[in-house]
This record gives structure tokens, sequence and C-alpha cells, in this order.
């Protein structure tokens, strides 16, 4: 609990980094604190300095906006063996989702903590840890929408398998994290410390204080003023950042500062004003490797083909509906026909008087000819193409056929070909060997 979860170093001019060293002299010596990667590599030299046996694992973080677990292993933690039983030891997830006590690597049992009941499920291929919540009591009701109240009564946290990492596995998750325009820590800054009856947490400029009830948490929340940001940081969280004079004296930390000095205020700017201007008089942190260039790229490709196989996969059973609709309807107007020629009184009497008398006829004819009005033709070939690629690409860059009824794959193809890459019929995408450029 003396040790906070916080990333308002690459706010302010640091860099943080995978080796260890740099990471025992940040938390111990300079008393901060750290995210994930370095706060259970710390973690994992400790259990090893007092004899444990322990693996390092990867996990996954669960993205509640899109629904799936991130694609990378950008979490870091500990599988702990004490008498014969396996624990997951998780030191540093921070804010109300901090694991007080080891978990038992067990499925499906419930391991009740001051910060709620946590659950490890074992779907045979992975583990997922689940966390369920108490109500939240949010004290000034001016915060009581805010996107800061966490709500979800059941949250997943993240994925893992046991496959051993060691650290290097993370150095490309932790270079992502702090460069990446999207990444969370880049958008916000974030300080968190757990206490003896909560945990106290600054967000941008919303500092929260929240007390763990029996069936609730009390959640006491204000906007702390720029003055006020440095001597927060310093009596909640024991956390004093360096200083330019520090920075210079500590080239290990690869740290870069601009040509004025960084206050505690500068690491709880807004996004932008974070990456471009506070940033912007650091040259050292505004260059981007083209190995971390390439890592994003092949991320960012590899969630364009994830949707584009899921609206194929999720389309395709669409298509099949229809077509049983189709071949129902038609069916019974075919019989319906066959009934109503063959019947010696429709020669007798009017047409009209025909399709009175043959109301299945008339009742299928006409449910026909409103399916194909509606445009069933169009949806048993193949759904539109305009669903799919409005959402995968902005209208300034293609040209969507309205009356184009090709096949899904077919039509995406016409559009890759400009990007010298195709896909097959599930949707994978296809790279073609790169261009020759004069």
């Amino acid at each position: 609990m003396n040790i906070p979860f916080e990333n308002v170093g690459i706010h302010s001019g640091e860099r943080n980094t995978m080796d260890l060293q740099i990471i025992y002299d940040k938390i111990v010596k300079s008393n901060r604190g750290g995210w994930c990667c370095e706060n259970n590599l710390l973690f994992s030299w400790v259990l090893k300095e007092m004899g444990y046996k322990f693996t390092i694992l990867g996990a996954r973080v669960y993205n509640s906006q899109e629904q799936q677990f991130l694609p990378i292993d950008c979490h870091f933690i500990n599988l702990v063996e004490i008498d014969g039983k396996q624990y997951i030891a998780d030191v540093s997830f921070g804010v109300s989702c901090q694991i007080w006590h080891p978990l038992e690597l067990i499925s499906g049992k419930d391991q009740p903590q001051p910060p709620g009941v946590f659950r490890l499920i074992n779907n045979g291929m992975k583990w997922v840890l689940e966390k369920t919540n108490r109500k939240q009591l949010v004290q000034d009701q001016a915060f009581a929408n805010s996107s800061l109240v966490d709500k979800r009564l059941t949250k997943t946290l993240y994925s893992f398998t046991l496959t051993p990492r060691d650290a290097d596995h993370f150095q490309e998750a932790s270079d992502l994290l702090q460069t990446s325009p999207e990444s969370l820590f880049m958008l916000k800054s974030i300080c968190s410390l757990q206490t003896p009856t909560g945990y106290r947490v600054l967000i941008g400029w919303t500092y929260s204080e929240v007390t763990f009830k029996e069936d609730s948490d009390l959640v006491d929340m204000k906007i702390i003023p720029d003055c006020e940001i440095e001597a927060l940081l310093r009596e909640k969280f024991n956390i004093v950042l360096m200083t330019p004079s520090s920075l210079g004296a500590n080239e290990k930390r690869a740290s870069a500062v601009g040509s004025r000095t960084l206050t505690a205020a500068a690491c709880v700017c807004r996004p932008k004003l974070i990456s471009y201007t506070t940033w912007g008089k650091s040259n050292e942190f505004f260059r981007t490797s083209r190995s971390n260039i390439m890592n994003l790229r092949k991320l960012h490709l590899k969630a364009f083909e994830r949707r584009l196989t899921e609206y194929v996969s999720c389309l395709q059973p669409a298509t099949g509906r229809w077509r049983m609709i189709l071949i129902v309807v038609s069916v019974c107007t075919a019989t319906g026909a066959w009934n109503w020629l063959i019947d010696p009184d429709t020669q007798k009497v009017s047409f009209f008087s025909s399709l009175w008398n043959h109301p299945f006829f008339t009742i299928s004819c006409v449910t026909l000819i409103g399916l194909f009005f509606a445009g069933i033709h169009k949806r048993v070939v193949a759904p539109s193409m305009k669903f799919v690629l409005s959402s995968l690409f902005s209208a300034n860059l293609l040209t969507i056929d309205k009356t184009a009824d090709d096949h899904i794959a077919a039509r995406c193809r016409t559009v890759l070909a400009e990007y010298n890459m195709s896909c097959d019929d599930t949707g994978k995408l296809i790279l073609k060997p790169r261009p020759h450029i004069q």
C-alpha cells in the first residue's frame, strides 16, 4: 500500500523502461510509483531474493468499449508457488481493481477481498480474471454521472495463459503504451494508491477518495486546481516529481526535458496539450523508433482484419435466413398458383373472384411481391458492401456503388487493391509484394 500505481512520469518528461536497476532507483530510492511493468517486475525480483518459486506471465487487458481483449500481452503478472499451491500475484493493476492478496489459481472460486470479490475462470485455453463490485455511492451529486464512476457490478479485467515470459517480452508493449496516441496512458494521467480503508486516485484534475463499506463504496470526488496538484501528489501519494537538475543527473532514466521547467500541473494537462505542447519541446520524446511505428501499424492492420472477418461471419447467417424465407414463400406461391390453375372455376369466374376463392395463393403472391419490393433479391445474393466499408473507411477515401450486389469479399478486394492488398472469402487479408517506388 506504499507504492502508487501511476503514469504521471511520462507526462512530465520521463520515460518508463524495463531496466530493473532503473526501476529500483525510481521506486525504492526516489519514493515513486510505477505502472504494471515496473511494479510487478520489481516484485518478481523481491520474490526471487526471498527464495519463492515464481513465473512471469503476460496478460491481455479487457477493452470494455470494444468488448474484447487487447491483441498483445500488455500487463505483467507473477505466478507464485506456495506450499504446493499456485497463486496469481498482481501488485499493480491499480484503482478499484487492485488485488490486495494473492489469488489462488482455482477456476470458478469466489475469492473475497476488501476491493470486491475476485474470480478466476479457466475456459481450457486461457484464464480470465473477473471482479464483482459493490454499489458506488457518490457523495457529491455533481459527479453522479461522471465517466470516472464505474457502475458495473461485474467486470472482466484481463486474460492470461500459463506460458512463461521474461521481462523483454513486455518491451514492445511498454513502448507502445507510452508512444501510441490511442494508449490510455497517453490520454490520461493516473495516480492511485491503496489505503487501509479503500483507495485514493487522481485522474487528470479529478481527485477521488473511496472508502470500502460492507455493501457499498463511498466515493468522494472533487476537482483540484493546477496550483494544488503538486501539494496533493506530495501529501496524498508521497510523490515528488523530478526537477530538471535531477533529471540531468540521472541520464540512465532516458528522460528529456524541454526548455522550461515541467511542474506537477503539467502532468495532468488535457491529452492534446500533453502530446503537442509539453512534449513538443522535447525532441527525444517526439521521436518514435521505426520498429515501434511498424508494430503499431501491424496492430492496426490486425484490428482491420479482425473487424472485416467479424462482419463477413456475422452477415452470412443473415443471408442464409433471407434465402430460407424466399424459398418458403416461393414454394407457397408456386403451390397456390398450381391449385389456382387447375381449379375448373377459375375459367368461369372473373380474375378477382378467382383470387378471392384462393386466399393461400393470393396471400403468398402478395407476400412474394412485397419481399422483392423490400429488396430481398439483394439480400439473398450478398449483403450490400456499403454496410461494411462505411464502418471501416472514411467517406472521402472511397466511393461505394449503391447498386452493386457483388459478393462481399469481391467488393472488398476492389477497395484493397488500391492499397496493394487483397482478401479471401472469409475476410482474411492477403499482403501482396511491396511495389518498387522510383
